[in-house]
């Protein structure tokens, strides 16, 4: 039995109509999957934002404070560090560490402060002979759990400060 040119015609129709269906799902899956990786790297983005800015505020919280205050452990602790800095609730997980490290000079020793978020400040280790210094390197660091799946980023400024000043490092 030979087909007619009308059947075949339908037989290819529904083959085509097939592949056009095929490629469709295929299209929206992509399309689902770039907007699902579009919006992890935009959180992504969000929390190193964030990060940045704890930094920033923090760095800039100790260019307004004295020397003396800079270099006292206990003052950093009870004035600095013992509030949340703004956007520091947005990061999951978030601590801080402040290291004060003497510059330029042959002593050694240094302060350290941690905080973990929502808690207060404690001092690791104290060097009371910052303050004869003339300048301090600062390294702040921010940890916390970031996207995806919760891994542990870290972000981290240096600084040094002299007792005329910041200057970056």
């Amino acid at each position: 039995m030979i087909l007619s040119e009308r059947a075949r015609e339908h037989a290819f129709s529904i083959i085509e109509t097939t592949m056009a269906a095929a490629l469709s799902a295929i299209f929206l899956a992509s399309l689902f999957s770039m907007n699902s990786a579009s919006m992890q790297t935009l959180k992504m983005a969000h929390e190193s934002a964030c990060a940045s800015q704890v930094l920033q505020q923090r760095v800039e919280a100790l260019r307004i404070a004295n020397w003396h205050q800079i270099t006292d452990a206990d003052w950093l602790r009870t004035s600095l560090l013992n509030t949340d800095a703004a956007g520091s609730d947005l990061l999951k997980g978030e601590s801080e560490t402040l290291t004060l490290i003497p510059y330029g000079s042959s002593a050694t020793g240094n302060t350290q402060l941690s905080r973990n978020y929502g808690s207060s400040a404690m001092i690791v280790s104290r060097n009371s002979g910052l303050l004869g210094e003339n300048a301090i390197k600062v390294i702040w660091t921010v940890n916390y759990q970031g996207s995806p799946n919760n891994r542990p980023l870290t972000r981290q400024t240096v600084a040094i400060l002299a007792k005329g000043g910041v200057a970056k490092w």
